[in-house]
């Protein structure tokens, strides 16, 4: 077990099965963190839930704790035992720099969860704006489904995030898509505001069907002539 001073850096780890790293990360102590990897400690150790010490500081939003553990190599696809890598679990919990640091240093933009969340659909799911708005910037698939059937459009819906849902159509989100029970997203809507939302994309959608089935019809009767 090496030691520095008075602080060890073996791999004792506590009752959650996280070593010194992991825990110091969890709480953003970049400079502890930065201490013990010089001891030598285990950049890549897990934790019971199979979160190491990157994931843990990115699910906090510890910017400059990702960015040392990523500077000294950590593990950019690691996952822990959800399969939620640090860029799905920093979207998830609304940390936007983090996550655009993430992808800066090549995070997989589309990696998913055991469940098949995206980065995306776990950031729409939980109403992060901002954190949606950089994914999509990004290039974020937005019609990407997980397990259940559920695009992000669906997720932010079935949770009444009309900002989440107004982003989403705006950039070209499928009202039509379903979950795995044939229902959209007007249909799991819990929000009056948000079906309101909803309900307007729907009559301009049809709007724009009809003219377009209108021009179409035009077009026939000339080449006809």
């Amino acid at each position: 077990m090496a030691r520095r001073g008075t602080v060890t850096c073996g791999p004792a780890t506590s009752q959650y099965g996280r070593t010194a790293p992991v825990w110091a990360a969890s709480e953003g102590h970049t400079d502890t963190v930065e201490l013990l990897l010089d001891c030598g400690a285990d950049l890549q150790a897990k934790d019971r839930y199979g979160a190491t010490a990157l994931v843990r500081a990115a699910a906090r939003g510890h910017k400059d704790t990702v960015e040392l553990l990523l500077d000294r190599g950590a593990d950019l696809e690691a996952q822990n035992g959800y399969g939620r890598t640090a860029p799905v679990w920093a979207a998830s919990e609304g940390h936007t720099d983090t996550v655009e640091l993430l992808l800066d240093c090549g995070a997989d933009l589309q990696a998913k969860d055991r469940y098949g969340r995206t980065a995306l659909v776990r950031a729409a799911w939980r109403g992060h704006t901002d954190t949606v708005e950089l994914l999509l910037d990004r290039g974020a698939d937005l019609q990407a489904k997980d397990r259940y059937g559920r695009t992000a459009l669906v997720r932010a819906a079935w949770r009444g995030h009309t900002d989440t849902v107004e982003l989403l159509l705006d950039r070209g989100a499928d009202l039509e898509a379903t979950n795995n029970t044939g229902k959209n997203a007007l249909a799991l809507c819990t929000s009056g505001a948000c079906a309101e939302v909803l309900r307007s994309a729907e009559r301009l959608q049809r709007w724009h069907r009809r003219r377009h089935l209108t021009r179409w019809a035009c077009t026939l009767g000339m080449i006809e002539i």
